[in-house]
């Protein structure tokens, strides 16, 4: 057998591994080997140890972990007006009943148990099944050897980018697919058969692959965390909620095969309806805005994704991109294109009959059982989207002095990100380059998917460097460290308080929010805390795969960029991705953020703009060769597939919601029309996908289905902006606010010298007995952990 002493250089593979790779995280191919193995060996040391050293802040815990999943499945607007008054009162009673009984975090479904239990399983059969999964990975590195990737620049490349997967969850990966490729030959060995409708073949027994094992410190007595979430949780210090982790699952998966391959019809196991029919008949164009909030509601919301999901992409093994549309028999394993039909009234202009769609990484589990997915975020409000998830980004990110991230600065003494000169990064561009213009980088890679976004990151990297400098006036004694982690931690906190007191709030409503505990507090500040180790923070993969991108149907099709809103200056949405160049301009920011605060949103419905239906990621197309954009719609609902999402009425179930079961339970939870449509492509209300299914509610009573005074301070020019600017509605308490009229940041709390017994000494002497009691505790030590 392999194993972590086995060496990496040998010219002749083991007899077991003969037909694959012989070292399965690096996923090395038969060119160069001695040398690609040499080089691995040193980025190997070098990549997990800057993994599995690095920690984070939480900033709020469990409250962080009611919203996804109380209230994962009424986060829709539908006006419903098609269904009569007794039928809406009726639902929306006992939707409400239902919230009301929800007093904790629903628990998640316990994972199926082993579907091969009546046969023992023995290191023999183990190990071949092991072998086979090697091989498997070793057959898909000779296919990538000759793979071609998309072009860049193209919607699929971009695509691509926007899930960019790091070296160290490419690694991961690898280890993933020989997990469930073993997994696939156990279930052939005993001629395992999918046991139930929405059965899976269950956890299994461990899985024994050569794994590095590193050893991590934790203080749980250290003041500051580190980036990537471990050492949060002294039971589980290494995987609640850290990242480049498997995600959890509220419910069991659905895979068509109880493994891997993506769900199939409830009835027969056929294939299910394409994405992009779905997309067309259900969720087709609207142009129906909600006039009570403003773009700057989606700009946030996708901003504070990013800083909790990063789902891993399927890569080639050097990290390029997968292109699954380049010829009609080409059988890449984690292939799973949208099929796009002959009569599509968009595509069918361009000749197109195939979306690329990669599947997204398998996340090693280290046990027999169906596919997961990983997560390379931490799953905590921490920032990470300014700084990173590891200290290796950080570092990249710093200037080590003072306490600063660095900045490029313009030649009329503006501030801006750092540059990226990485012609391949998906959104540079030669004639750009030219005029000396380029992207940007920041603490994560999608920073330069749209305008709106990367205006968001220059916002709090700009934040950043105020609070640096307020804290190192208040402290000149403070070095670099101490700084820059202060600064983090109070970024990290303005970023959770302005999710629990205005983000959620308007997601929810605020009554609904407030019952939940998700406001933040005035008063009772010393009540007990209500952190619960117990409870595993990490994110859910229905969260991240359906839930959180009810975002998507808020964007409208223009953007309205005028300053004062004065005139109709507007630019088309699909023309603001991977096209940050007008913040080189003066007043750049300014423009994208007042643009998104005077612009509404779209009604959160069913119903898409086509500037994501048709033209996303279409980026500037050279006119003699028109190029036509990607599907949003489409790819979400893809995604759901891939990652093995129940349908629609499972997750009724699992929220304690009435079923869905039949059409006419169906008829009580939709409106007429979206019941007509979902007839006609759906053979059963057991297909409908949980993202379709959740954007056709009628949204609950207050809810829907400002990043507020940071913005005047941090902007080039705003003069004035309402106190809320997620919302739109103008009464007195949310006026036009005069920048000039807003306090400065108070930093005297963090002044060592002046304040020490003002900011400490009522806490000190009402946690004394616990302080106590904390310094005689075993846990209270450095401890190490081997994973």
């Amino acid at each position: 057998m392999v194993d972590e002493t086995t060496p990496l250089t040998s010219t002749i593979p083991p007899p077991m591994l003969q037909s694959g790779p012989f070292y399965v995280l690096p996923g090395v191919s038969p060119r160069s080997r001695r040398y690609k193995m040499q080089q691995f060996q040193w980025c190997l040391g070098i990549t997990f140890l800057m993994i599995f050293i690095i920690a984070l802040v939480i900033v709020f815990t469990v409250s962080s972990n009611y919203s996804p999943n109380n209230n994962m499945l009424l986060m829709a607007n539908e006006t419903n007006e098609n269904l009569d008054d007794s039928k809406k009162l009726s639902e929306n009673s006992i939707v409400h009943e239902s919230l009301e009984t929800i007093k904790q975090p629903l628990v998640d479904e316990p994972d199926y148990e082993w579907g091969l239990k009546r046969h023992k399983l023995n290191d023999s059969q183990s190990e071949n099944a092991v072998s086979a999964g090697i091989k498997a990975l070793g057959d898909r590195e000779l296919l990538e050897e000759g793979l071609h990737s998309t072009p860049v620049h193209s919607p699929a490349f971009r695509h691509y980018r926007s899930l960019n997967s790091s070296p160290e969850a490419r690694k991961l990966a690898r280890r993933g697919f020989v997990e469930n490729h073993a997994t696939s030959r156990v279930a052939e060995m005993f001629n395992y058969t999918r046991g139930s409708k929405y059965g899976n073949i269950g956890a299994g027994p461990k899985i024994v692959l050569p794994d590095p094992t590193l050893n991590i410190s934790c203080n749980f007595n250290a003041k500051y965390r580190h980036a990537s979430g471990i050492c949060n949780n002294k039971r589980h210090p290494r995987y609640y909620g850290a990242a480049l982790v498997p995600y959890r699952r509220m419910v069991n998966p659905d895979y068509a095969d109880g493994i891997s391959t993506p769900r199939a019809s409830f009835r027969n196991g056929s294939v299910l309806p394409s994405a992009r029919d779905v997309s067309l008949k259900i969720h087709r164009a609207s142009y129906d805005t909600d006039s009570n909030f403003t773009v700057m509601l989606a700009v946030f919301g996708q901003f504070l994704d990013h800083d909790v999901t990063a789902t891993s992409l399927s890569t080639s093994q050097e990290g390029e991109s997968i292109n699954c549309c380049t010829v009609p028999d080409f059988k890449h394993p984690e292939c799973f294109p949208v099929i796009i039909l002959p009569d599509d009234p968009y595509y069918s202009r361009f000749n197109v009959t195939c979306m690329n769609f990669v599947r997204s990484a398998p996340a090693p589990t280290g046990h027999f059982g169906p596919r997961q997915q990983l997560n390379q975020a931490t799953s905590f409000i921490d920032g990470s989207m300014v700084y990173g998830n590891s200290d290796l980004r950080q570092q990249q990110l710093r200037t080590m002095r003072n306490g600063t991230l660095r900045m490029f600065e313009t030649s009329d003494g503006r501030q801006l990100l750092p540059i990226s000169t990485n012609f391949d990064d998906g959104c540079n561009r030669v004639e750009m380059f030219r005029e000396g213009k380029y992207c940007f980088e920041s603490g994560d890679d999608r920073a330069n998917e749209n305008l709106l976004l990367t205006s968001m990151h220059l916002l709090w990297a700009r934040q950043h460097n105020y609070l640096a400098k307020g804290l190192q006036n208040e402290n000149p004694t403070w070095d670099d460290e101490t700084i820059f982690q202060e600064s983090r931690r109070i970024i990290a906190a303005q970023i959770a308080h302005i999710t629990y007191n205005e983000f959620l709030p308007v997601l929810f409503g605020r009554e609904l929010a407030a019952k939940k505990g998700l406001l933040p507090q005035k008063d009772n500040l010393d009540k007990p805390d209500t952190y619960d180790r117990n409870v595993n923070p990490t994110l859910a993969n229905d969260f991240a795969a359906a839930a959180f991108r009810f975002a998507h149907t808020l964007l409208p099709g223009l953007l309205n960029m005028n300053r004062d809103n004065s005139t109709s200056e507007a630019i088309e949405l699909h023309k603001m991705l991977f096209n940050p160049f007008s913040l080189w301009q003066e007043n750049g920011i300014d423009n994208a953020l007042l643009g998104a605060c005077n612009t509404s949103v779209q009604r959160v419905d069913r119903f898409f703009s086509v500037e994501v239906t048709e033209k996303l990621f279409e980026g500037f197309p050279d006119e003699r060769k028109p190029i036509c954009g990607l599907d949003l719609v489409s790819l979400n609902i893809q995604r759901g597939r891939d990652h093995g999402l129940p349908a629609y009425p499972v997750y009724r179930k699992h929220c304690k919601l009435p079923p869905v079961d039949t059409w006419d339970q169906l008829a009580k939870a939709v409106d007429a029309e979206s019941l007509e449509s979902m007839k006609q492509i759906y053979s059963s209300p057991q297909d409908i996908d949980v993202y379709t299914g959740a954007l056709s509610e009628p949204s609950v009573d207050g809810a829907i289905f400002g990043p507020l005074l940071i913005i005047c301070r941090n902007a080039d020019d705003i003069e004035e902006i309402r106190k809320y600017v997620m919302e739109h509605r103008k009464d007195e308490t949310n006026n036009l606010i005069p920048c000039s009229h807003i306090p400065a940041f108070n930093f005297t709390p963090w002044n060592t010298d002046q304040q020490p017994q003002l900011v400490h000494a009522n806490h000190l002497s009402l946690k004394s007995t616990k302080v106590r009691a904390l310094k005689n505790s075993p846990t209270n030590r450095t401890i190490k952990l081997e994973i």
